[in-house]
């Protein structure tokens, strides 16, 4: 591995590695170094993980209706010295990525296959972007409302040849010294047969549980490990409606409190933040869900932005991996005029499908009478009988098989569609501003973004 890095470090500051791969794939690099003067002491990068661009129109128009302004995305758009680009996605192994390989993309400057966090696919380790910014004297922390083992956080720190290694993730990143992290996974960092915890804090790292914890510590700097679930972090939209929620911090609060710990360091930071399940209400077509994922990273854009104007030696990059579901907000009613009244149905839902389908565990049947209560919507009572028969053969996937069965309930009453549960291949969209911003394309690959990175970074 070591020398594999050092192969690849001589490679970057020849700036042969972006060049070279560029070339084998029929791509010229993009011109990446910045005016002089001009580097980046930090960088924020944001990740909308699973946003296709009929999320980023649904929360788009639901925020216009219901907010009565743009979301923060659209609002950046219009600023000046912002660089917009169209991204494409593809992995090394195929048109269509995972997290693992697109993180990867941007984590080391090459493609690579599905479910390998910068491992090539020659078996050989590549030098992580955050692993760089170490060496040049730079604090580097990850936020998301996933695992932080999760493939996009680890995708930046991380080598390993399949994601699901989190384990190995997780010891990778105490070794790497990652300042902070926040978000889930505590089973990976704590478990019966190893507990990695005492370790960070005999490093100086605070630990925080709770929200309550992450507040008494706002106003302090240093390392910083927050550990908020076991698994994922609970949807946005559960956090909002289940009182028993409110000890976990949401993704803005990670992420303004990230900004504190690490914005003191003399030679800047690199901090990525991902609203990781975005993704995941896309794999499992949950409009609602969705939709507040999507709106909760949208705030986290409006800190960033409020940041990077008191700190104009920032580079801010808003992207995404990939599409996951083909979400879209579809015409409905005569002349399409029905899918207004469509998106105020939405603002009647006041539970994930994740949590409808952990109470239809809990309790073995899906009650009509309570799925109404938290939807809003009335299921056809031959369609829950039988989709409680099947119930056994359905518990591997419960939540998508609640979006299954009720496809067209669902469809009817908020007028979003999906093309399926699994990821897509569409070009996805990259907003950036600040140091570096000028050197991105209006096309541009995913690989490629890891270069302008460095160069912006002056690492």
């Amino acid at each position: 591995m070591t020398q594999a890095f050092e192969n690849s470090r001589r490679n970057f500051i020849k700036g042969a590695s972006l060049a070279g791969f560029a070339g084998m794939l029929g791509h010229s690099a993009p011109a990446a170094t910045p005016p002089a003067g001009r580097f980046a002491k930090n960088m924020i990068f944001l990740v909308a993980d699973g946003m296709g661009t009929g999320t980023l129109s649904l929360a788009h128009y639901w925020h216009l209706r219901h907010a009565g302004s743009a979301l923060n995305w659209m609002q950046l758009l219009e600023r000046p010295g912002v660089r917009r680009a169209l991204q494409g996605t593809a992995s090394a192994s195929s048109p269509v990525t995972d997290s693992a390989a697109a993180g990867s993309a941007w984590g080391c400057g090459q493609r690579i296959n599905n479910g390998a966090i910068n491992v090539n696919p020659k078996g050989e380790s590549l030098e992580p972007i955050f692993v760089r910014a170490k060496k040049a004297g730079k604090v580097t922390g990850c936020v998301s409302t996933c695992r932080i083992t999760h493939a996009t956080p680890a995708a930046f720190v991380a080598n390993v040849a399949h994601r699901d290694l989190e384990d190995d993730i997780a010891l990778q990143y105490l070794e790497r010294g990652v300042d902070v992290l926040m978000g889930g996974g505590r089973r990976h960092f704590k478990s019966e047969a190893r507990d990695l915890i005492p370790a960070f804090a005999s490093k100086g790292y605070a630990i925080s549980a709770t929200l309550g914890d992450l507040r008494k510590l706002s106003g302090e700097g240093g390392p910083l490990l927050g550990l908020y679930s076991e698994d994922h972090l609970p949807y946005a939209l559960d956090r909002a409606n289940d009182a028993s929620l409110a000890v976990i911090p949401g993704l803005e609060v990670m992420f303004e409190a990230a900004l504190k710990r690490l914005s003191g360091n003399k030679a800047g930071f690199v901090l990525q933040v991902e609203a990781g399940r975005i993704d995941h209400a896309g794999h499992v077509n949950d409009g609602a869900a969705i939709l507040h994922e999507q709106l909760e990273f949208d705030r986290c854009i409006e800190t960033a932005l409020e940041f990077c104007d008191r700190h104009p030696d920032t580079l801010l990059v808003v992207t995404t991996d990939h599409g996951t579901g083909g979400c879209q907000l579809n015409g409905t009613g005569k002349s399409y005029n029905g899918s207004g009244a469509a998106l105020d149905r939405l603002n009647s839902v006041t539970a994930s499908l994740e949590a409808i389908a952990r109470e239809v565990g809990r309790v073995g049947s899906l009650d009509t009478a309570q799925f109404k209560l938290v939807t809003g919507i009335d299921l056809p009572e031959a369609k829950v009988a039988a989709f409680n028969a099947q119930l056994a053969e359905q518990m591997d996937y419960p939540a998508g098989a609640l979006a299954d069965c009720f496809q067209a309930e669902l469809e009817a009453a908020t007028a979003v569609g999906w093309t399926s549960h699994n990821h897509t291949a569409e070009h996805v969209e990259l907003a950036a501003i600040g140091p570096g911003a000028n050197g991105i394309p209006a096309y541009i690959e995913n690989y490629q973004l890891h270069g302008l990175l460095c160069r912006a970074l002056e690492i």
